[in-house]
């Protein structure tokens, strides 16, 4: 949905990680009665996301249950939603677990990130209004500062949806927020396993949102969708050429 609950799910998670520094633990709050599901929903999420959810690691209803004070059936549902944003997937016997991204996966999502991210920026190119531009600055500002990679890659995402805001089609806008979800969940993942090397590209990476943002400015179309696509396959290629230890990687392959 254009303006459905995971774009405030995911903004909900960014401000959370303004406020504090992920913990390594696997324990979870007891949750509000209001909005039950949603809770849930986005501790489960935030929980893979950070990593305290492993690959291919079941969720059992009935502990999860207990450990947020819950009903089985809210916990069923934040599931399902999970599921369908491809965090998670069940098992034959029903079971859900966390997804582990195949190598046909990745090549998916970049693929697709480079279509939407390219026929978009095209379009801000022409339609850039300084509310938005003012707000892509603010992105990078806050890229420079993140203070965790989860962070970064949020921050990172939040950006290019802003371009896809700027170019005012709701429609691409409708395919970017359903892809979202695994983007955040591969790069999330990625940026955790190769954590010593990523924490130093933070200003890499404002630099080169910094440069999308000055050819919206000039409108230079031809520059912004060679920038846009340099960008979508970047990180795919740095990792790439990166050595994944057996076991230990978040990829399969297929």
């Amino acid at each position: 949905m254009v303006d459905g609950r995971p774009s405030t799910d995911y903004r909900n998670l960014m401000n959370k990680l303004r406020e504090k520094t992920l913990k390594n633990s696997s324990t979870f709050r007891k949750v509000e009665k209001q909005s039950v599901t949603n809770d849930v929903e986005g501790q489960l999420r935030e929980a893979i996301l950070d990593g305290r959810l492993k690959p291919d690691e079941s969720l059992a209803e009935a502990q999860l249950a207990t450990q947020f004070g819950v009903s089985r059936a809210s916990v069923r549902q934040a599931k399902f939603q999970l599921a369908q944003e491809g965090l998670l997937e069940f098992d034959s016997r029903g079971t859900a677990i966390v997804r582990t991204l195949t190598q046909a996966d990745v090549q998916e999502i970049v693929e697709f990130r480079e279509v939407l991210d390219s026929a978009a920026i095209r379009l801000a190119c022409t339609r850039l209004t300084e509310h938005s531009a003012s707000k892509l600055t603010r992105c990078i500002e806050q890229i420079e500062a993140a203070p965790n990679l989860l962070q970064l890659t949020l921050l990172d995402i939040a950006f290019h949806e802003e371009i896809v805001r700027a170019a005012e089609n709701s429609r691409l806008l409708a395919a970017w927020q359903l892809l979202r979800p695994q983007l955040v969940f591969w790069l999330a993942s990625m940026q955790r396993m190769h954590a010593s090397m990523i924490s130093q590209t933070h200003s890499e990476t404002a630099e080169s949102h910094r440069e999308l943002l000055n050819a919206l400015h000039a409108g230079d179309a031809d520059r912004c969708e060679q920038l846009a696509r340099r960008h979508a396959n970047g990180l795919k290629k740095l990792f790439d050429n990166i050595d994944t230890p057996q076991g230990i990687g978040q990829f399969r392959n297929t």
